[in-house]
């Protein structure tokens, strides 16, 4: 059962990133080029990436045991990652 829950996080989270990858498709400017003209949203990316990290240790220190809620808020704050970089875009037009 816990092996099939973690194919579905793993499942969802591949989906996740493939669709926030589509989102931030490379137009010529680097990731860095938009986020350094915005330090605000620079810093929360920072710690949203930070938050990210730590979601995978908890899960490491838990044998991986948490319901899908954890792979859940790792798959949302790579989301919300990714609406960062756009937002950073879209003020820096």
């Amino acid at each position: 059962m816990k092996q099939r829950q973690w194919a579905f996080v793993a499942a969802t989270a591949l989906a996740l990133s493939l669709v926030s990858g589509c989102a931030v498709a490379d137009d010529g400017y680097g990731y860095g080029y938009y986020m350094s003209r915005h330090p605000n949203i620079e810093a929360a990316d920072f710690n949203a990436q930070q938050a990210i990290e730590r979601m995978r240790a908890a899960q490491r220190a838990n044998g991986y045991d948490m319901g899908g809620h954890a792979g859940r808020a790792i798959a949302l704050m790579q989301q919300a990652r990714a609406e960062m970089q756009v937002s950073a875009e879209m003020a820096t037009r």
